[in-house]
C-alpha cells in the first residue's frame, strides 16, 4: 500500500484494500472515489507540504509520498519565489538559500559537520557564522522518510569534490567591457569548441580556456587573435557550463561536446588548466572573455535548457520531485529531446533558474550572448523574458537558437520554433532553408546550390536576400552551411566529388555566400580551410584526432578574410530590414544574379555553380572573384564555380 499527495487537498491511496480508517495529525479526510486500482480522499484545508510526511491506514503509519501535486498549475503559482538563492559570501558568516516547498528536513554539510536549516515558506535556510571560503558543501534533504544528498542547483563554483563556497572579491578582475552591437547583421559567427581550438597548436595550455588566448607559433598568434584577423565579430562557444561525459584530470580519456547539463552556474573542470581549484576554472574563463574584449571579441556560449543528461543525476528532483520536467496531459514526462527528460521551461522556478544563470554569465563573465540548443522545446514566454533581461544588463546582448519546429507538449502558440519567429523579437534562429538550399538536404547525395544542384536557383536567390518568406527581419535568418552538427561541408562534398581541387572550390563558394547573403553570417571553425571530420557526422563523443582542428594555410584563408572584409566595408549587405528597393537576386542561363544598389554604387553579383565558361560583362571594378577570371575584347570569361562581384558607380 503506497499513499501519495495529488493537490493540496487529495491522497490518493495505491491499494484496492478496503479502507476503514484514514489520517493525517490535524487533518480530517473523506472518501472522495475509487478508481481502478486507487482510492481518492479529501482533506479538509490544504496540506502543509513541509510538513506532512505520513498518514495513518487502517491503523498502520506509512510514508506519505509526493505525487503528482508538483506537476499542478497551483503549486506552480503557490510556491513562486524571487528572494536569494544559492549562497551569499561574507568574510564572517555565509548565507544558504534552498527552493524546496517540498522537503520535511534540510542541513548543509561542511567539513562533515551538518548545520541544520529552517523553512520560510518556499525555501530553506540558514546562516553559519564563520568563514567558509573555498569550503566545499552540499546539502542533505528528507522528503518523506529518508534522506538524500544533493547538490545545489544555483552553486558557482565547484572543484572535483563539488560544488565551493568562494570570494568573489578575489577573482580575476576584468577591465574590458561588452563588445558594442549595433544590430545582428553587423555580427560573424565562428562557432568553436574550447579542447577543438587548441590541441594541434604549440600553446602551453591545448584544449582549455587559456590554450585559445596563448600565442602558436604556426597561427603567429592566438587563436582569438586569429578568429579577429578573420574578420568574425562573436566566438561561440559550444558549451562550457559544466557536463558529464569527460574526465577533468584524464582529459584524453573521453571527449565530449558538452551537450550534457550537470551544473548551469558552474565551469566545466575538464576545460581548465586546474579543475581542482575553483578560482582557476572561473578565472581562467574571465580572462578568455577579457582578452577577446580586448581586441573586439564577442564570447557567446551554447546553453542546454531543453533537458538535462539524466534525470537522476541532476539536483531538482532530489529537491522538488518531477517539477523541474515536462510532462503531457496525463501526467506522463515528455521525451521531445529524445532524453525521456524535458524541462519544463515554462514554470516560474524553473524559468527563473534558466533567467539568473544566463544573467549570472552576462554580469560575472560578461558574456556577449547566447546560442539555444533545441530552442523549439522552450516556450516563447521563457525566450521572451529572457531577453527583456539580459537586455537590461547588456543592450548589445545577441539570442539565437535552433528553432527546429519540434513536436512537443506545450501549445503550438507557445513553441519557440520558427513559425513563431513573429512573437519573439530579437532571437534569431538557424535557417534550415538556406542551409539544405545550399548545402543539399541532410543524410542525402543531393546536391544543394552551393555544391552544384542546378535546380535551385530560384531558392537560392530567395536565400540570398535574407529569406524573407519566413522571417520578419534578416536580423533572425542565421546563414550557415556547416556547424558543430552533422557532416562538414567538406565531408557532405565527398559524395559527389572526387577530386580535393573540385570539393575546395565548392567548399569556397559556399563560404562567400554567407558573407554576401542578407542576415547573420555564421561558420563552423575550420570552415575555411577544409575542415573535415573524416566523415564522421555526429562526433559528439568521438576522439580527438576526429574533432581536433587541423591549421592548415590554405589560400582559401585570404579570400575569405577579403570577402568578410567587403561585406563589412558596405553596410547595404548588413540591412537590417528587407530592402523592397535596390535588392534583386533571380537565376540566368549560366548563374544567378544578385544586385545591391545604392545611389552612390551598385554591386553586381554573378553566382556560378558549374564549370561551364560564362561571359560576364566588364561595365564596373571587379572587387571580389572566387577563382580567377580571364579578360579579352571588353569580357569577362569564368569557368569556375564562384562569387563574382563588380562594383558600378
Amino acid at each position: 500500500m503506497k499513499a501519495f499527495i495529488e493537490d493540496f487537498n487529495l491522497i490518493r491511496i495505491e491499494s484496492d484494500t478496503y479502507i476503514n480508517s484514514i489520517g493525517i495529525e490535524d487533518y480530517q479526510l473523506y472518501w472522495f472515489k475509487n478508481e481502478g486500482y486507487n482510492q481518492y480522499f479529501k482533506v479538509d484545508k490544504p496540506l502543509e507540504l513541509h510538513e506532512v510526511d505520513h498518514i495513518w491506514i487502517n491503523d498502520v503509519k506509512y510514508p506519505l509520498e509526493i505525487g503528482i501535486i508538483t506537476l499542478t498549475k497551483g503549486f506552480d503559482k503557490k510556491y513562486r519565489y524571487d528572494g536569494p538563492l544559492g549562497y551569499i559570501y561574507h568574510e564572517d558568516y555565509t548565507e544558504f538559500f534552498v527552493f524546496s516547498p517540498v522537503a520535511k528536513e534540510m542541513m548543509v554539510v561542511i567539513d562533515g559537520f551538518s548545520y541544520p536549516m529552517h523553512y520560510e515558506k518556499p525555501i530553506w535556510t540558514t546562516k553559519i557564522n564563520r568563514n567558509l571560503e573555498n569550503k566545499n558543501y552540499f546539502y542533505r534533504v528528507r522528503l518523506v522518510d529518508t534522506f538524500d544528498t544533493v547538490n545545489d542547483p544555483y552553486t558557482v563554483a565547484s572543484n572535483l569534490d563539488g560544488s565551493v563556497i568562494i570570494d568573489g572579491s578575489k577573482l580575476y578582475q576584468q577591465t574590458n567591457n561588452h563588445v558594442n552591437l549595433k544590430r545582428y547583421t553587423d555580427a560573424v559567427i565562428y562557432e568553436g569548441h574550447i579542447r577543438d581550438l587548441t590541441l594541434e597548436l604549440d600553446v602551453v595550455h591545448k584544449g582549455t580556456f587559456l590554450g585559445v588566448t596563448e600565442k602558436a607559433t604556426e597561427l603567429g598568434m592566438s587563436v582569438l587573435e586569429y578568429v579577429k584577423d578573420l574578420g568574425v565579430t562573436h566566438l561561440q562557444l559550444l558549451p562550457v557550463f559544466d557536463f558529464y561525459g569527460v574526465d577533468d584530470i584524464n582529459k584524453t580519456l573521453s571527449y565530449n561536446w558538452g551537450y550534457n547539463p550537470m551544473q548551469y552556474f558552474v565551469l566545466e573542470g575538464w576545460l581548465s588548466k586546474d579543475p581542482q581549484d575553483a578560482y582557476s576554472r572561473i578565472n581562467e574563463f574571465r580572462y578568455l572573455v577579457d582578452q577577446a574584449h580586448k581586441i573586439n571579441i564577442g564570447i557567446t556560449m551554447d546553453v542546454v535548457y531543453n533537458h538535462v543528461y539524466e534525470r537522476a543525476l541532476f539536483p531538482y528532483d532530489k529537491l522538488v520531485p518531477g517539477y523541474f520536467y515536462r510532462h503531457d496531459k496525463h501526467f506522463k514526462q515528455t521525451h521531445s529531446a529524445y532524453l525521456e527528460n524535458d524541462i519544463e521551461t515554462t514554470n516560474y522556478m524553473v524559468r527563473r533558474l534558466i533567467v539568473d544563470s544566463l544573467i549570472h554569465f552576462v554580469v560575472n563573465y560578461k558574456v556577449d550572448g547566447f546560442r539555444f540548443d533545441l530552442m523549439g522545446l522552450m516556450d516563447v514566454d521563457t525566450m521572451n523574458e529572457i531577453r527583456t533581461q539580459l537586455i537590461k544588463i547588456n543592450p548589445n546582448i545577441m539570442l539565437y537558437g535552433e528553432g527546429w519546429n519540434m513536436d512537443n507538449a506545450l501549445p503550438k502558440k507557445l513553441r519557440s520554433n520558427m513559425n513563431n519567429q513573429h512573437l519573439m523579437d530579437g532571437i534569431g534562429h538557424f535557417n534550415d532553408f538556406y542551409r539544405n538550399i545550399f548545402k543539399g538536404a541532410l543524410h542525402t547525395k543531393n546536391l544543394g546550390f552551393a555544391t552544384g544542384s542546378k535546380t535551385l536557383d530560384q531558392e537560392a536567390s530567395l536565400g540570398l536576400v535574407g529569406s524573407p518568406h519566413m522571417f520578419t527581419t534578416p536580423e533572425k535568418s542565421l546563414n550557415y552551411v556547416e556547424c558543430h552538427d552533422n557532416l562538414t561541408l567538406f565531408d557532405t562534398l565527398e559524395f559527389n566529388y572526387q577530386k580535393t581541387s573540385v570539393k575546395q572550390i565548392y567548399q569556397d563558394l559556399a563560404n562567400h555566400l554567407i558573407a554576401i547573403s542578407i542576415g547573420v553570417p555564421f561558420y563552423h571553425a575550420g570552415q575555411e580551410m577544409y575542415r573535415t571530420k573524416l566523415g564522421v557526422e555526429n562526433s559528439y563523443k568521438s576522439s580527438d584526432d576526429i574533432n581536433s582542428i587541423k591549421w592548415y594555410h590554405y589560400n582559401s584563408i585570404s579570400k575569405f578574410k577579403k570577402i568578410l572584409n567587403i561585406r563589412k566595408k558596405y553596410s547595404i549587405y548588413r540591412s537590417d530590414m528587407y530592402l523592397k528597393k535596390g535588392v534583386k537576386a533571380y537565376a540566368i542561363d549560366h548563374y544567378v544574379y544578385y544586385e545591391l544598389q545604392t545611389k552612390k554604387y551598385t554591386l553586381a553579383h554573378y553566382i556560378k555553380n558549374d564549370f561551364e565558361k560564362t561571359t560576364l560583362p566588364n561595365d564596373g571594378s571587379i572587387i571580389f572573384s572566387s577563382q580567377s577570371v580571364s579578360r579579352k575584347d571588353g569580357f569577362i570569361f569564368v569557368d569556375k564555380p564562384g562569387v563574382y562581384i563588380i562594383k558600378r558607380k
